[in-house]
């Protein structure tokens, strides 16, 4: 495992405490982890790309003037 000095900012730092004051039971390491696994894993898109297309009869400029068909 390597070890990492870092540098945050002081109002993160405060949450930060303060998440590990409610939840004793984690460490800042797992905390780390967890977030940082989650913001570094690739993203699967492949369920979004399935959905590419399925819309085939909207309005033309439907997406720059969604509230125009809201019901």
């Amino acid at each position: 495992m390597t070890k990492l000095t870092i540098e945050i900012p002081d109002q993160l730092a405060e949450q930060l405490n303060d998440y590990l004051k409610a939840h004793p039971e984690e460490s800042i390491a797992e905390l780390l982890d967890e977030a940082l696994q989650i913001k570094l894993t690739p993203k699967d898109s492949s369920k979004l790309l399935s959905l590419a297309g399925i819309v085939t009869d909207a309005p033309r400029g439907a997406a720059d003037r969604a509230e125009d068909f809201e019901d």
